[in-house]
């Protein structure tokens, strides 16, 4: 899955506070934004009542670390919605392809030839995917 904010039209709100600011005051006509920055009280104040915010996507961590209670009452004048976001670096391989060629009754050269992978990265996935050797 790619980041998630890619496929919404919404304004992506990230970096320091000043930036993040700077971003609302740019975007005041803009009805959803993408919160990617663990965010303070002020920051809330400034969207809801600079902005003709509807929508507010937040991803999951951050939304453990905004109270309930603020949650709660953010609620009743914009639509929150929560998204599922994967972390860290996208990966290289894809792991049903991975899984099709490793399954082959092919030696590993001719595998890892097929995937265009090198030794380490096949024998990882390999591990990884339980394949390795049956003793």
């Amino acid at each position: 899955m790619p980041d998630c904010s890619k496929e919404l039209s919404a304004i992506e709100l990230k970096g320091t506070r000043d930036d993040i600011y700077r971003q609302i005051t740019d975007n005041k006509d803009s009805e959803s934004f993408f919160l990617k920055t663990k965010p303070n009280v002020m920051m809330f104040v400034i969207l809801l009542n600079e902005t003709r915010i509807k929508r507010l996507y937040i991803s999951e961590g951050i939304s453990r670390t905004i109270p309930k209670k603020v949650m709660g009452n953010l609620g009743k004048s914009v639509e929150v919605i929560v998204r599922k976001c994967k972390r860290g670096r996208p990966q290289k391989y894809d792991e049903k392809k991975i899984r099709a060629v490793i399954s082959k009754k092919t030696s590993n050269d001719e595998k890892m030839k097929e995937l265009s992978m090198p030794r380490r990265t096949f024998f990882y996935w390999k591990k990884k995917l339980g394949f390795g050797r049956k003793n």
